[in-house]
């Protein structure tokens, strides 16, 4: 009796194991999410304001920290964090430029008016810290391998959906 429970654990191991995604395809399936909201023409709408953006805020998402150029959003414990450079354009390289030769996944997308990256490191047992960017605005998490596609297309909609406050030009000046 014994034998077959061994059997079928192995049995059930091996379909578990055959039916995950290997990181190259997961990975591969997030970067095509992020493709087709970067190619798309269609706008996100955003629902929420920050203090020089409003950006698509997804209903499950807690907003935990705010600064001018930085939100940190909580899902379950699962931290996301939006970095806004309101000084570079959406085809700027300068977060991708930054990246470091770490990592197991590194992708680009360009278009006439963007440049956009994703990015994944490594973190241990089924854990990688995943970096999405278009120009000056990027979003960081940490996930599993079973929700990079998911978390992959949150983000991108969310950097997608980003539009900057303009300042008052006449803010501060004395009328005469």
């Amino acid at each position: 009796m014994s034998y077959i429970k061994v059997l079928l654990l192995m049995l059930t191991v091996a379909v578990v194991a055959a039916c995950s995604p290997s990181a190259e395809e997961a990975f591969s399936q997030a970067e095509s999410e992020v493709r087709t909201v970067v190619l798309s023409s269609e706008d996100i709408e955003t629902n929420y304001s920050f203090d020089r953006f409003d950006a698509y805020k997804p209903d499950d998402f807690q907003v935990t920290d705010e600064n001018p150029h930085n939100v940190v959003f909580n899902d379950g414990g699962q931290p996301y964090v939006l970095f806004v450079n309101e000084f570079e354009a959406p085809n700027s390289q300068w977060f991708y430029n930054r990246i470091a030769d770490e990592g197991i996944y590194l992708r680009t997308i360009e278009t006439e008016d963007a440049f956009a990256y994703i990015h994944a490191i490594e973190h241990g047992d089924d854990q990688y810290e995943v970096h999405l960017g278009i120009g000056g605005i990027k979003m960081s998490t940490i996930t599993s391998l079973s929700q990079v596609e998911d978390d992959a297309k949150l983000m991108i909609e969310i950097i997608s959906s980003v539009e900057q406050i303009e300042e008052d030009d006449d803010e501060g000046e004395d009328e005469e």
